[in-house]
């Protein structure tokens, strides 16, 4: 697993989006606006949304836009054709056949279980991932770690390399046998075949970005298995349609005259639970934005005009997975982007904001090349 995703409520989770319907010129396919009657507040006006959608998909079209029309009847929005590739090649001079891992190794979670045999062949090599870890119930193997508290990816990662070896032992119930373990994080990059969906979900995006330069508002980028209604963090209530925008009014006022993207939907590093950086924060809005670091996800964000050609410079071609791609971007200080909360996200927050995703692993057009939370396999798009 190498995006940990902990949406807000199993029934109506997912991650990046769809695959999309491409004419090749990247043209922005619409229909109809459908602005709605009831004012915006004044924070966003001109915000007007494209709605990501494969033509191929009109199930998702009917759900995502009744939804929109009741939950936030303010809202002008319309339909963007989303690139299918297997309707109309995608180029690859727009977005990579192949990427590699090496940017999402310092920050995905690749960390590994290898066998503790010094001065064998077999020491180092790997088990099983950390995220694999056999629990009580497991059939085979009884896992015991040496330490009191079980190693976690998103508590334990940013202070793993100036923390002591953590150590377990395997014993299979069957045969006896014993396995001497530690964990150690994966340094070796993987070139791998990009997916179909994600190909066609990065030229979704990409031609969107090209919209969004050339407006002179911001523009409310949304994928079609967004969800507004939802039980918040930690229990807290639930959220809907006036939950969302009230808070992204908010977000919208408070959010630097510059910023690049708003993340509406996110689950990764961000203030108050940065990986690499150093803790940064505005300290008056901390409870409505935070600095992303590295985050997943592509549901729902704001981009402004500026943070589009920025996005569009450095994608000659898009040389990752969309969220990947514009997560490193972060990560390396060319995007300003922020993370929007919901009134419930806190610190210990993983992944949060205004948004869910619906069916995230039930209804997915997008096989993920990395594996993902979605049981993919790796395997089967790597490249010798």
């Amino acid at each position: 697993m190498k995006k940990p995703v902990v949406m807000k409520n199993p029934a109506v989770l997912k991650k990046p989006a769809s695959n999309k319907a491409v004419a090749s010129k990247a043209k922005a396919s619409t229909r109809k606006s459908f602005a709605r009657s009831a004012r915006a507040p004044i924070e966003l006006k001109g915000l007007k949304g494209f709605i990501v959608n494969l033509e191929r998909r009109a199930d998702r079209w009917k759900r995502v836009s009744n939804m929109l029309k009741k939950q936030t009847p303010w809202m002008d929005f319309v339909q963007f054709k989303a690139s299918d590739g297997s309707e109309n090649p995608i180029p690859a001079s727009e977005i990579a056949e192949v990427w590699s891992t090496e940017h999402n190794l310092n920050y995905g979670d690749y960390f590994m279980w290898v066998h503790d045999a010094p001065g064998t062949e077999e020491d180092g090599t790997m088990w099983k991932w950390v995220a694999d870890t056999p629990d009580e119930d497991d059939e085979q193997w009884l896992f015991k770690q040496e330490s009191d508290e079980d190693f976690l990816y998103i508590r334990d990662a940013p202070m793993f390399q100036t923390a002591p070896i953590r150590r377990a032992i395997a014993e299979d119930k069957k045969t006896g046998q014993k396995l001497s373990l530690r964990i150690e994080l994966k340094k070796k990059a993987e070139r791998l075949r990009m997916s179909g969906g994600e190909r066609g979900c990065a030229h979704s995006h990409l031609r969107l970005w090209r919209i969004a330069a050339e407006r002179t508002e911001h523009t409310l980028v949304l994928e079609d298995d967004v969800h507004l209604t939802f039980e918040c963090s930690n229990g807290r209530g639930k959220s809907d349609g006036n939950n969302f925008t009230n808070r992204l009014a908010l977000a919208m006022k408070v959010a630097p005259s510059d910023f690049d993207v708003l993340y509406l939907g996110w689950s990764g590093w961000r203030g108050g639970r940065h990986y690499r950086w150093e803790q940064c924060e505005y300290p008056t809005t901390r409870t409505i934005i935070r600095k992303a670091e590295y985050v997943w996800t592509t549901v729902a964000y704001v981009i402004s005009p500026a943070g589009a050609k920025k996005l569009l410079k450095q994608a000659a071609p898009m040389d990752q997975p969309v969220d990947n791609f514009m997560a490193w971007e972060a990560s390396q200080g060319r995007l300003k982007s922020f993370v929007v909360l919901d009134g419930a996200d806190d610190d210990a927050t993983w992944a949060g904001g205004i948004v869910d995703q619906f069916n995230f692993q039930g209804d997915t057009n997008i096989e993920k090349s990395d594996g993902g939370v979605q049981g993919d396999d790796a395997r089967d798009f790597a490249v010798e």
